[in-house]
């Protein structure tokens, strides 16, 4: 089977091209910078503002790995349209984000998975909690040079998942029917506040982090002094909104489920990546 992983440098991407190939899947890795080729995978130039990129990428791609076009000034319609032009593949699985339907509009994951839904493939979408990784990739200089996460998360307590177990889910939805029409929520093993979980990443890196509160209000008033755009704001204090009412909070056993394994803790994240959170010392 040949999948196409749109978005293959990314977050999710990279583990979901790894995972299929782990599985003898052969892999055409798409994104706007491809990387290189060998051990099964073939990467190809793919960008969602260059539709004479799509149908090149689509060709001979049994199966679809949807990351969506986050950066997209009008992202609502482009899924659709794609999967309209992949006239060869059976099967899709998008990244959507947990709570997609409880989100505002400027959030287009519900729009995306709208889209999908009314395609005439075999469809599974991904609904996962916030990424351990994004402590290693978002945060990490934050906390590596400060110690210090201001967030308008209040004192919720988020099930984090690790993106490798994400990965793992997608390669089992893509490569088998069995999971065909579901909605998969995906989660870590417990569920953390962000003090909890810097604790976490304090013990493992040696050092004392913090994690203060802020309002939503500055923390878009700081967004907007580093010019993100408006809709940008509005989806992360949406997903921030629905952080804060809890619905972030549950725990579920799909990792298991579906990729036949518990879902990866927090605590082993960090063990793993603790130079990323450690004060560079001079010798």
């Amino acid at each position: 089977m040949n999948v196409l992983v749109i978005g293959a440098t990314g977050k999710t991407g990279r583990p979901v091209v790894e995972a299929l190939v782990a599985r003898g899947a052969k892999v055409t890795a798409a994104s706007r910078n491809p990387g290189p080729a060998g051990g099964g995978i073939v990467p190809v130039r793919f960008d969602w503002a260059d539709r004479a990129t799509w149908e090149p990428a689509l060709a001979g791609a049994d199966a679809l790995y949807l990351v969506g076009p986050f950066t997209a000034p009008e992202p609502e319609g482009l899924v659709g349209e794609l999967l309209a032009m992949a006239n060869n593949a059976r099967r899709v699985v998008l990244l959507s984000v947990h709570g997609a339907d409880r989100l505002p509009s400027a959030v287009p994951m519900a729009a995306w998975e709208e889209e999908v839904r009314q395609s005439d493939k075999q469809w599974v979408v991904l609904r996962p909690n916030w990424f351990q990784q994004n402590f290693g990739t978002s945060f990490a200089g934050l906390l590596r040079d400060h110690g210090l996460l201001e967030l308008p998360a209040g004192d919720a307590a988020p099930s984090f998942v690790d993106t490798r177990d994400v990965a793992d889910v997608a390669a089992a939805a893509l490569l088998a029917d069995d999971h065909a029409g579901r909605v998969l929520d995906l989660t870590g093993p417990q569920s953390l506040t962000h003090g909890e979980a810097l604790a976490i990443l304090g013990a493992a890196s040696a050092r004392d982090m913090a994690y203060v509160p802020i309002t939503p209000e500055l923390f878009a008033g700081r967004l907007s002094s580093a010019r993100v755009p408006e809709r940008s704001i509005a989806w992360q204090l949406g997903l921030f909104q629905a952080m804060r009412d809890g619905v972030n909070n549950p725990v579920t056993d799909v990792v298991q489920q579906v990729a036949g394994h518990p879902a990866r803790s927090l605590a082993r994240y960090a063990a793993e990546h603790a130079d990323a959170w450690r004060i560079a010392t001079t010798q």
